[in-house]
């Protein structure tokens, strides 16, 4: 057990430097107890009242420093929010025992020192009762100001994540609405009308869905990993409908989520693009995409992040007949994973200029857990977390709704 801490460890647990607090505190909390115990008789001289009042004062520094002790010792071995019913009740139990201690030590010689003075004497039970509940005084004053430290930074990590969330969101829009961007869906368009009307209509619902979920998750944090995927259905066609042959992309599950499933899944056959007025069959991607497993279907993800991965390996890698994108989807029963062979357009490009900072931090401050990025010489993986059900929906309710806003993909590094 650690006695004596330095500030940082102080401010660590405490939630502030307490040493002000202290020497403002004591002196007023010293003169209650003598008030209580009966130190403040009109009768006395002032050397009779200044020594009971250095003796309460004494009194109050021992009781406060075993309170910051106990306070701070049980602090850090209960750390966790889900601990503070059990560190409060260990608290006020070790607390009432060092009362008691402190009081057996003590009492014979006040006894003594009020006898002398002629100074009436409090019940034992009374003495016991005052000075455990100005001690609760000294840890309400430590918890309150804990949790109030507590409080405002979670506010300005709110503050802080709206502001990222709003430079996230102009660089979507920013993207989404680049001439390059329009430049190439609008020119594949132009090819593809000649040549298969059906599919030049798909492609238009296609294109403006993309832009329609962006509207529809500004407000979402975190949506369920099939409906990520089913958005993903569309940027995914837009992008096939561009390159054609030269990008492909897998979808795969990995042993574990085949395990827990208990057979392999089926896969969806490919099926043909509908024309006419648009349903949500036509949302359905016409090519090979393997199943949810039942047991990831309340499993929860950050809008759009697979979405904002496979367009960084799109724009950033070479994309052609000669050197064709092959991008792999796997589904794990924990997170996305998200793959593809190392074939840069820049070759001086680090994986911290993937565009992923926002995602990143997205991920730390919704879901408590890291995304993790793997590069080799050959290739580039990313790891994005999926939230059980009844956890994403803690992670949300502990949120400020009002001050944050979902991700959407961003395609500057």
């Amino acid at each position: 057990m650690q006695i004596f801490r330095s500030k940082a460890d102080r401010i660590r647990l405490l939630g502030f430097n307490d040493l002000p607090v202290m020497i403002l505190g004591m002196l007023p909390l010293a003169w209650l107890a003598n008030v209580l115990f009966g130190g403040a008789n009109p009768g006395m001289d002032v050397t009779e009242s200044a020594t009971c009042y250095g003796i309460a004062f004494l009194f109050t520094l021992v009781h406060w420093l075993i309170s910051r002790q106990v306070v701070m010792q049980l602090r850090e071995s209960f750390p966790g929010e889900q601990q503070t019913a059990v560190r409060l009740g260990l608290t006020f139990f070790l607390l009432a025992l060092s009362v008691l201690l402190v009081s057996s030590v003590t009492q014979p010689l006040v006894r003594v020192f009020m006898a002398d003075q002629g100074l009436p004497q409090p019940s034992v039970f009374f003495k016991f009762v005052m000075t455990y509940t100005l001690v609760i005084m000294v840890v309400a004053a430590y918890e309150g100001g804990y949790f109030f430290t507590k409080y405002k930074q979670s506010v300005l990590e709110r503050e802080q994540l709206a502001k990222e969330n709003m430079r996230t969101q102009l660089a979507v829009l920013k993207h989404q609405m680049n001439p390059h961007f329009l430049f190439n869906s609008l020119n594949t368009l132009v090819n593809v009308i000649p040549e298969d009307p059906a599919t030049a209509t798909l492609f238009t619902q296609r294109l403006a869905a993309v832009y329609r979920r962006i509207l529809e998750y500004r407000h979402k944090e975190l949506i369920g990993l099939e409906e990520e995927l089913l958005a993903l259905q569309d940027y995914i066609f837009l992008m096939q409908t561009r390159f054609e042959d030269k990008l492909v992309i897998e979808w795969r599950l990995s042993d574990r989520a085949v395990a827990s499933m208990g057979a392999r899944p089926q896969v969806l056959p490919p099926g043909p693009p509908k024309g006419g007025e648009r349903t949500e069959e036509q949302c359905t991607i016409p090519r090979e995409q393997p199943q949810v497993p039942p047991h990831l279907h309340h499993y929860r993800i950050v809008p759009l992040s697979v979405q904002l991965l496979v367009e960084n390996a799109i724009k950033h890698n070479v994309v052609s007949s000669a050197c064709p994108l092959r991008i792999t989807i796997t589904l794990d029963d924990e997170q996305v994973i998200v793959s593809n062979p190392l074939q840069l357009r820049d070759r001086t490009l680090s994986s911290t200029g993937w565009g992923h900072h926002n995602l990143r931090a997205r991920y730390a401050a919704l879901t408590g857990r890291e995304m993790v990025i793997e590069q080799t010489a050959t290739d580039y993986t990313v790891y994005l977390p999926i939230l059980p059900g009844a956890a994403a929906v803690e992670r949300e309710e502990g949120s400020a709704k009002a001050l944050t806003r979902p991700l959407a993909p961003t395609g500057t590094p």
